[in-house]
């Protein structure tokens, strides 16, 4: 069984009400951004997708600690205990 937490910052946790979601039994990043859309998109989905429901570029999507557009993209394979984090984009000065 691969269990899965998705941690949600800043904005996101603000729109959603949460800041840690359990997801089980999804074994593909892809499957779990669509899950979490299903379930909160109303909510964030204009700040979250374009109009034609790809992810905003300006989205940032770490699994442990690591950028997913350096991973194998939505299709990321995911292992039990592994961490997401779904943020704005980090802007420092």
């Amino acid at each position: 069984m691969v269990n899965v937490i998705l941690k949600l910052m800043a904005i996101f946790s603000t729109d959603v009400g949460l800041t840690e979601i359990n997801y089980q039994n999804v074994n593909i990043l892809g499957d779990i951004i669509n899950q979490f859309l299903k379930e909160y998109g109303k909510k964030l989905r204009k700040s979250f997708v374009d109009p034609s429901g790809n992810l905003e570029s300006h989205v940032v999507i770490l699994v442990n600690g690591r950028n997913y557009l350096f991973l194998d993209g939505l299709n990321t394979k995911l292992k039990d205990g592994d961490q997401i984090v779904i943020s704005p984009p980090l802007i420092g000065g």
